[in-house]
């Protein structure tokens, strides 16, 4: 039976990391998946960093894993281009005390699919083997354009690269049209954590968890029922325009409901989230592992 610790990606209630930790404090969520603060966190210096660690920590913050853009990159772009930001973002996860990195698949013509395959292997063995020698586990993360962006080639992915750890994310595959229960089906063997949005696909819309095709509380039951492990929930509320998407249309992050502000969209993530794991008979403890 699984215990659930919730994280969350709380750049999406504030850009500054002040707005952030008072986020995460006043929806009783006390772990971070950082990904941007007053700007990219692959992007800071070592000393940054090292501020940003210690102001985490009196706050009694953790980090459940470092929500890098790794593999966020076109295929045929040579790869040394990314291996700086590679070992910055191995870098970051050394200073802010997490074992864990997210990550993707390299971006991939959808008709060139079956023709880039063994190029993204080799690229994903070398970021591997990189990422074992300073002891970082990499998380790959289901995502759209990417090698990667289906059951099938998640599968494929986790099957040939066994240190490789999986990311679950039921919105993404909603989005691309494609089954999540499949999607948790070929992550659990290799599972890490889950990434909590949903979505609907006849609207083309991100919504919370529980209020889309997601099938999130199937979902649960089937990880509950896998492992006996705690097992981070990270919100990644997508529900209003934040700073990382400011110069994105806002008609190209459709989210189907209104929110005032960014602050009622991550608590309004955060609040499914917990409502989900109410109905499904678990139970928040004071040190915030939800356990049945």
């Amino acid at each position: 039976m699984a215990q659930f610790l919730i994280s969350a990606f709380a750049d999406e209630a504030s850009d500054s990391l002040d707005g952030q930790i008072k986020a995460l404090k006043r929806n009783g969520v006390r772990y971070i998946e950082p990904r941007n603060a007053d700007g990219s966190i692959v992007g800071k210096t070592d000393a940054e960093l090292f501020e940003i660690a210690n102001t985490l920590k009196e706050n009694g913050i953790g980090v459940s894993s470092l929500g890098s853009p790794i593999g966020k990159f076109d295929i045929d772009k040579p790869f040394e281009e990314h291996l700086a930001d590679f070992r910055r973002a191995i870098r970051a996860c050394e200073i802010l005390g997490t074992k864990n990195m997210r990550m993707f698949s390299f971006f991939v013509g959808q008709d060139r699919l079956a023709e880039c395959r063994d190029e993204v292997l080799r690229r994903m063995t070398a970021l591997l083997k990189e990422a074992e020698r300073a002891g970082i586990t990499l998380c790959h993360e289901n995502e759209s354009k990417i090698y990667g962006q289906n059951p099938r080639e998640v599968a494929d992915l986790l099957t040939s690269l066994p240190t490789l750890r999986g990311i679950f994310d039921a919105a993404n595959y909603v989005m691309n049209d494609q089954d999540p229960i499949a999607g948790i089906e070929a992550t659990l063997p290799s599972l890490e954590y889950l990434h909590i949005k949903d979505a609907r696909f006849a609207e083309k819309c991100i919504v919370p968890c529980g209020m889309g095709d997601g099938q999130y509380m199937e979902i649960l039951r089937r990880v509950d029922a896998a492992t006996d492990r705690t097992v981070f929930l990270t919100v990644e509320p997508h529900l209003h325009i934040f700073q990382a998407y400011a110069r994105i249309d806002s008609h190209k992050l459709n989210t189907g409901l209104h929110f005032d502000n960014s602050d009622d969209a991550f608590d309004c993530a955060v609040t499914n989230l917990k409502q989900t794991l109410t109905e499904l008979g678990y139970h928040e403890e004071e040190n915030k592992v939800w356990k049945k």
